[in-house]
């Protein structure tokens, strides 16, 4: 009975140090931060000002999440280059961005 009450408590008391590290103590609002800005200066790289990247609200969650008007191209190729940062386990793009039909576009500026 000893033995699985110290157990127990022994598991709890990790649980409750891992959840107060990744929660109010900090860890998850430093990754946070760090991976928005390795995010903003990869937008800012390929020019594009008009998408933003924020990380979900959640420690352990780790996605990323994209919004703004993009092609199908650059959907794809922001998805896979987001993946690859560190601490970012997972990249959506938000279903209220509008995707951008590249060609219309151009046919709309030629006649212009």
């Amino acid at each position: 009975m000893k033995r699985s009450l110290g157990l127990t408590l022994g598991a709890l008391a990790a649980i409750g140090a891992a959840e107060l590290y990744h929660g109010p103590l900090g860890a998850s609002g430093d990754l946070k931060a760090r991976v928005e800005t390795h995010a903003r200066n990869l937008l800012d790289y390929y020019e594009l000002p008009q998408i933003s990247a924020r990380m979900e609200e959640g420690p352990l969650r780790r996605r990323l999440v994209l919004k703004g008007p993009a092609d199908d191209f650059q959907r794809r190729a922001l998805v896979e280059k987001m993946g690859e940062l560190p601490g970012v386990n997972e990249v959506r793009w938000d279903p209220s961005s509008p995707i951008v039909d590249y060609w219309t576009q151009k046919r709309r500026a030629q006649q212009r």
